[in-house]
């Protein structure tokens, strides 16, 4: 068996948040670490449980999940987010993608459907409800793979798996000041303002255009 994926999930419904607990703990593979009410809270946990793989967090839940998103990227805390909401409206879903969730699932989706999400964030996946892929894809021209030189593509591979830029400066044998200007470079060649949206686009040109985080 593989490495345990460890989680901290963080909803304001107690009877979502057992549900969502007693539903991951019956796999073989992910382990709830601890449950947070509110936002407060969750980033209190984060700050306990360094070694926690993905947080499962309600987008609407009291110290509003933007706010706490906002907060566990201020300090770089090595945590993938999947984002959990109701409601699959275009607000919702832009807010995400520019804080740079690693996923966004849908309370409506089956139980199952958010299993395969965890799993695949901890991965280092992008997982997103088709209702974003407007959002993701924007109705723009975007470049072909060729306008980026042959390490920008291996510095945006290694985004795309969910390496931080340290990672990624130890993978390539280079200084983490080259991966940042290789970033720049990324971010300007492609059109995109974030990690999120450089991932987005790579995965794109790797997959099917139906598939949108299955």
């Amino acid at each position: 068996m593989g490495k345990t994926i460890r989680t901290i999930l963080a909803d304001d419904h107690a009877l979502v948040l057992e549900g969502l607990k007693g539903m991951l703990e019956a796999t073989d593979d992910i382990e709830v670490v601890a449950t947070a009410g509110n936002g407060d809270e969750l980033l209190d946990l984060l700050a306990v449980h360094e070694d926690v793989d993905v947080v499962v967090m309600d987008w609407h839940m009291p110290f509003h999940g933007s706010q706490a998103l906002q907060e566990i990227r201020r300090r770089e805390l090595p945590v993938k987010v999947l984002v959990l909401t109701a409601f699959g409206d275009g607000e919702t879903l832009q807010s995400a993608l520019e804080l740079e969730a690693e996923g966004v699932v849908l309370k409506t989706e089956s139980p199952a459907q958010t299993i395969i999400a965890v799993r695949q964030v901890a991965e280092g996946r992008l997982v997103f409800p088709r209702a974003a892929q407007k959002l993701m894809f924007q109705k723009k021209q975007e470049p072909s793979s060729t306008d980026l030189s042959t390490r920008e593509g291996e510095v945006l591979e290694l985004v795309a798996k969910g390496f931080t830029n340290p990672e990624i400066a130890a993978n390539l044998s280079v200084s983490e000041n080259t991966i940042r200007f290789h970033m720049k470079n990324i971010f300007e060649k492609l059109g995109v303002t974030n990690r999120t949206e450089a991932a987005a686009w790579y995965f794109k040109q790797q997959m099917p255009p139906d598939y949108v985080g299955k």
